[in-house]
């Protein structure tokens, strides 16, 4: 989604101040965007349509349709391309609100967040401003240090970076065409129309191999992506034939196009392989409604795409697209995402900046004389002086629209006065535990007390590690031993302990496995334990085929590590193997059913170590908790990064229990480790618990170092 497509789609010029045009206005693709970016935001901050993503989808068609239809009249016109107009047009369109957008985002992170996620936020705003964020993106994606992190407020950037990348080449190629033509008397239209569908179709076959192979990598890849802008500029060079149709199989066109596009909200999902082949859908949606929309009886009349609404949303949608996502993201750290607050929050402030941005903003820098050369700085502009006075008002609008509410919330809420939730923390952690000598209950575990006032405490303490450091927080066999991934080449030198321990175990399962090892080891070294990590990523202990990450292919690295550990154990004949793995690997076979595939899987892993004669251990995945990187702020206490373990864990664990129990094996439950009466903080006592919300860090580990004695040796 562009500004310059915004502009276009308008059929306004401000770049030639004097000059009149003919109009290619087409106020049913401006509803259009209002429909694509509406499905963004909604998406993003509801979580619903689940595949509202597909709205940047549209607004590539879009602006293939758009830019191609400019360069082609402008080469009909004047016989050829000024590559520097070209240019300044998009620099005149995109970068006034998207360096405002930047430069409050930044400001705010550096203000109410840590200082190592405010820095990673300005160095990928660095790649936005450079229109590289989708190969910044596409890396953090692949990097399995990144998955887990916060998501960056820029991220949305991506599609920016990938129209711009695009229209690097995209003017170039159609004035060769144009010359080529020329040289050879032939339709300029037919072979630039050939090209194209050459063009998308390569791109779409590599967008099919490159999701099959990597989708994260495909999603933000300018080349997997570059079909659906040619499938819009295929639309422009074809627009004249088209309009020949009967008038009947437009409407009918144009209505299917826009059900196909809403549609595809709904029937594509997070799970869905993207963009590859299921990106036809909206794609080829979005090009009938191009086609077709403008037609009488078609979706353009006034009470639809037409609608005053619905241009007016087309009209803010690049604004509205810019501010929505770093909105959200800071409201989810300082807010419930779940509830309905929230969510009028970031829709509601994300219209008000969208507004803003684009009558205080947008609006002046297109009605002025920035970046215009020689005679078109003399010329009058027109409407000038009404967009200046009109974002004047809007300007000293938004700033009252601001302040009264911001001075009535501190009068109502003033600085020290608990929430409800942080008086029940408090009381919580006020409870005295249960002594012994005086009742029939135990005396209360250490490690419980320490969970239960932590869970109330309102000041930060002195922490260990400290929050900027906990992206290196990990477990040292993990992040410097390298013994995420064992194989027969590293298996040795991830063996801990004593060679010639009396006894022995084996670390089975994925990187939530070996963030248990730091106090495995200080739990069981002691005793006369050594323990042989056979661990690797993403690689669960289930028989059933899993995908690796966003892959929507077999992980037959994982199929052939099980195979390969589980013979290792046969011959290692260990004491002991320890079970433990994320629950979040996603299963190859998207029909079965995930509780059975789990649960028999598990039994079958559990059965093949336990012919071996090892005794077998399930270690439940810890709680997932709230991230320290995302839930810190200069507005928070430790009371705001306490939540309760959610509801799949709960599922997926007591799945993992009956299986383990069927099985014959012990099962291992932590949550006593984490929470107590289902509220889990984020830290205990001077501890963080989770380096980014999954994984433990090594001192928490180290530090369940007792309790993982006497669950797993008695």
């Amino acid at each position: 989604m562009r500004t310059t497509s915004v502009a276009e789609s308008q059929g306004r010029a401000p770049d030639a101040p004097a000059a009149r045009r003919p109009s290619h206005f087409r106020g049913d693709i401006e509803g259009l965007r209002a429909v694509a970016v509406g499905l963004v935001v909604l998406d993003h901050v509801l979580g619903w349509p689940t595949g509202g993503f597909i709205g940047v989808d549209v607004f590539f068609v879009i602006s293939g349709f758009l830019i191609t239809g400019l360069l082609v009249r402008e080469r009909r016109r004047t016989g050829g391309i000024s590559f520097r107009d070209f240019y300044r047009r998009r620099a005149r369109r995109l970068m006034p609100a998207a360096v405002a957008t930047l430069v409050v985002t930044n400001l705010t992170m550096w203000a109410l967040f840590l200082h190592f996620r405010a820095a990673q936020v300005t160095e990928d705003s660095i790649w936005a401003l450079l229109f590289g964020a989708n190969i910044r993106f596409a890396q953090a994606g692949t990097d399995y240090f990144q998955t887990t992190s916060p998501p960056s407020p820029v991220q949305h950037f991506w599609s920016l970076a990938v129209e711009e990348q695009f229209y690097l080449v995209w003017p170039l190629l159609i004035l060769a065409v144009f010359a080529v033509a020329d040289r050879r008397r032939r339709s300029a239209t037919r072979l630039l129309g050939g090209v194209v569908l050459v063009a998308a179709a390569v791109s779409f076959a590599w967008s099919v191999h490159a999701t099959d192979v990597s989708a994260t990598t495909a999603y933000f890849s300018t080349f997997a992506r570059a079909w659906e802008l040619a499938v819009g500029a295929a639309v422009a060079l074809a627009a004249t034939r088209l309009h020949r149709l009967p008038r009947a199989a437009q409407v009918v066109g144009a209505w299917v196009g826009l059900a196909g596009v809403v549609a595809s909200a709904f029937v594509i999902d997070e799970s869905t392989p993207f963009p590859g082949s299921a990106a036809g859908l909206p794609v080829l949606a979005t090009a009938l409604v191009i086609a077709f929309g403008h037609v009488r009886q078609g979706p353009g009349t006034r009470w639809a795409l037409g609608s005053g609404v619905m241009r007016y949303l087309g009209r803010i949608s690049y604004s509205l697209y810019l501010w929505h996502w770093p909105l959200s993201v800071v409201l989810r750290d300082l807010m419930d995402d779940s509830t309905a607050a929230y969510h009028l929050a970031a829709i509601g402030g994300a219209l008000f900046l969208a507004s803003v941005s684009h009558h205080v903003i947008e609006q002046p820098v297109l009605h002025s004389r920035w970046l215009l050369a020689g005679p078109e700085r003399a010329k009058p502009i027109r409407g000038s002086q009404q967009v200046f006075r009109r974002a004047r008002v809007v300007a000293f609008g938004s700033l009252l629209a601001v302040s009264v509410p911001a001075i009535t919330l501190g009068v109502l809420n003033p600085p020290g006065r608990l929430s409800p939730e942080q008086i029940a923390a408090a009381e919580l952690a006020a409870e005295v535990a249960p002594v012994g000598a005086t009742t029939d209950a135990p005396a209360e575990d250490p490690l419980t007390t320490e969970i239960r006032r932590s869970i109330g405490a309102d000041i930060w303490p002195a922490l260990d590690p400290a929050l900027d450091q906990l992206d290196q927080a990990r477990a040292p066999e993990w992040v410097e031993d390298q013994c995420l991934n064992v194989t027969p080449d590293n298996e040795e030198s991830c063996l801990y302990g004593d060679e010639e321990a009396a006894s022995t175990a084996v670390l089975l399962g994925d990187s939530v496995a070996i963030s248990w090892l730091p106090g495995l080891r200080a739990a069981m070294a002691p005793l006369g334990w050594s323990i042989q990590s056979l661990t690797y990523e993403e690689c669960p202990n289930i028989t059933a085929e899993v995908r690796h990450g966003t892959s929507s292919s077999a992980y037959p690295e994982c199929t052939d590590h099980r195979s390969w550990a589980l013979e290792r154990i046969a011959e290692l004949g260990p004491d002991l193997v320890i079970l433990s793995n994320s629950y979040g690997a996603q299963l190859l076979d998207e029909d079965a059913d995930v509780d059975t595939a789990w649960r028999d899987g598990l039994e079958q892993v559990i059965g093949q170590v336990t012919a071996t004669g090892a005794a077998a251990a399930v270690l439940g995945m810890p709680p997932s908790g709230e991230s320290l990187q995302e839930c810190v702020t200069a507005l928070s206490d430790p009371s705001d990064c306490t939540g309760p373990p959610s509801d799949e864990w709960k599922d997926r664990m007591r799945v993992e229990e009956a299986a383990t129990t069927a099985a014959g094996a012990t099962y291992v439950d932590p949550t006593p480790w984490f929470c107590y009466r289902n509220r889990c903080p984020a830290v205990v006592g001077s501890t963080p618990v989770f380096s980014e919300g999954v994984h433990l860090t090594r001192q928490y580990s180290t530090k369940l170092a007792p309790q993982l004695a006497t669950a797993l040796l008695g």
